[in-house]
């Protein structure tokens, strides 16, 4: 179980990554036109989330020097 800040948001970090990946296939394999630009929004979104807890991992490796 993680117990730093910073192993904590590594945990999320993987897991927007993931949820990137999975948006982007769905995107990729969707055949309603609608549907398949919802999932590349929202690996879009994730992608946002990603260099946010990236930006965040930095801070706290930084914080901890």
């Amino acid at each position: 179980m993680p117990k730093t800040p910073t192993e904590i948001i590594k945990m999320a970090l993987e897991r927007e990554k993931e949820a990137v990946v999975d948006y982007s296939e769905y995107a990729k394999t969707a055949s309603d036109p609608k549907v398949k630009e919802m999932f590349r929004f929202l690996a879009e979104e994730e992608k946002k989330h990603v260099k946010l807890l990236q930006e965040e991992i930095e801070k706290e490796i930084y914080q901890e020097m």
